[in-house]
């Protein structure tokens, strides 16, 4: 997990829990990510307007694990549960995921 002070912390999991209460813990974070789609039609992979913190976080109810990216470009996060639709591979430096939809 990135360095970040005690306060810091808490404050993070204050904000996120205003969106989610049953958070309960921050387990990952990085501070810069941007969030690109795949058009397949394209074939190719376009950035959207969503770039900011990724927070990986924990739950108290289903799904107990789950990922945010705190939006700096505008006020629509990304809010994403993990569950058995997430698929994951990592191409570093990506990191990439596919969902249901």
């Amino acid at each position: 997990m990135e360095s970040l002070s005690r306060a810091g912390q808490e404050m993070s999991l204050a904000v996120l829990k205003r969106h989610d209460p049953y958070i309960t813990s921050i387990a990952d974070l990085t501070g810069q990510v941007a969030l690109y789609t795949f058009c397949p039609k394209a074939n190719q992979w376009e950035k959207t307007d969503i770039e900011g913190t990724l927070f990986v976080y924990r739950r108290s109810a289903s799904p107990y694990h789950g990922f945010t990216i705190v939006n700096r470009l505008n006020m629509h996060n990304l809010v994403e549960p993990v569950n058995k639709d997430l698929e994951f591979q990592l191409h570093e430096p990506f990191l990439l995921y596919r969902n249901a939809s």
